[in-house]
């Protein structure tokens, strides 16, 4: 079983740009990966326009993708996400804006 997760970064102009994450998407694991690993923007940008995640592995190893997959989402504001999530059946959140990784439960 799978725990699923949108992983989204809040660009300057206040747009969202999201991707899915499917296995082991619950905050003890994801957080401490993304706040260690891409608290950078561009670094962070890098990791969900590289498509939907299979899994996610701390630095230095590299994110698993899927071979074929949907295109980076592109929102109009964060208020979107849980919109998404609900469509992705994904049970959590990750957002980076203003500096720091934030977490929802959908």
């Amino acid at each position: 079983m799978s725990t699923r997760a949108v992983i989204a970064l809040q660009l300057p102009d206040e747009t969202v740009v999201a991707t899915y994450l499917h296995f082991d998407g619950y905050p003890d694991h994801v957080m401490p990966i993304l706040e260690s690993g891409y608290l950078d923007p561009d670094e962070a940008l890098e990791l969900i326009e590289g498509g939907e995640l299979r899994s996610i592995s701390p630095r230095p190893a590299e994110p698993e993708y899927f071979a074929t997959n949907r295109p980076t989402e592109v929102l109009h504001s964060a208020g979107e996400l849980p919109r998404l999530a609900r469509y992705l059946n994904a049970e959590h959140i990750y957002l980076l804006g203003e500096g720091r990784w934030t977490h929802q439960r959908t």
